[in-house]
């Protein structure tokens, strides 16, 4: 069975550093890895390309050894199990608002007697030198983002569903549901974020959270957060291309 990265990291108390991508480039995917980064999420929420673009995206990451999650557009079955079936690890699914949205996203990871999820994993067993269907449950991941005002409500019980192995904290969405206004570090939103990963840490779930930018990311690692995404691929772009084009300009 290929390495286990984020359980056996977030045992050893290890930070694992996630490259967050919405291009949909498998040459991005080799870039990052050769930067040393940890793991990747792939995002079909927010980001460019479709089923053909993930495949090919999961490919590189194989190659690279990277282990990869998937960010889902919304809580379905088939995208679910067509994210799993690629070689995805993990879905991330946003939007869950309550017990029942986590439990439904839960069974759809899950293969029989704990889910639904159907077999058919052409990619995802090549992972595995021995048998996918046996390993699967206690390999995926199930992911639930929280970045509602109705997740937070139902923290306690989404946290104590069986099945469910990480939390992914969205700043961004979760300061709009709180403050109705775009404000990462807003008071709200950081008395969550301590909150989120304090209940996460006594659950035993691997805690994720997606950082806007190095400043906010630092205090998150030393908070304890297990997963760290530091923005976007195409932020990392946009960033480095202003700042070159700024500086062709300024005087030596």
């Amino acid at each position: 069975m290929s390495e286990d990265r984020f359980r056996e990291a977030a045992k050893a108390g290890r930070p694992l550093y996630n490259a967050w991508l919405t291009l949909g480039s498998p040459f991005a995917i080799e870039l990052i890895a050769k930067a040393g980064w940890d793991c990747v999420t792939i995002d079909q929420q927010h980001g460019i390309g479709g089923h053909s673009e993930l495949v090919a995206c999961l490919t590189a990451a194989r190659a690279a050894r990277l282990p990869a999650m998937v960010r889902i557009a919304e809580n379905d079955k088939a995208l679910i199990g067509r994210a799993l079936d690629a070689g995805a690890q993990g879905v991330v699914c946003p939007l869950i608002e309550s017990a029942d949205d986590a439990a439904r996203f839960i069974r759809a990871v899950k293969y029989p007697p704990r889910g639904i999820r159907s077999w058919g994993p052409y990619r995802a067993r090549l992972e595995f030198e021995g048998d996918y269907f046996s390993a699967a449950n206690g390999w995926t991941i199930a992911c639930a983002q929280i970045e509602t005002a109705g997740a937070m409500d139902s923290l306690d019980e989404i946290l104590a569903l069986d099945g469910l192995d990480m939390v992914c904290l969205g700043p961004n969405d979760l300061s709009v549901a709180l403050t109705g206004e775009l404000n990462i570090r807003a008071p709200e939103v950081i008395e969550a974020m301590a909150h989120v990963l304090r209940k996460a840490k006594e659950r035993g779930v691997i805690a994720l959270i997606f950082a806007n930018d190095i400043d906010f990311a630092r205090p998150a690692v030393e908070a304890g957060w297990d997963v760290v995404a530091i923005g976007t691929d195409a932020s990392w772009l946009a960033s480095t291309a202003a700042e070159i084009r700024r500086s062709i300009d300024r005087k030596p």
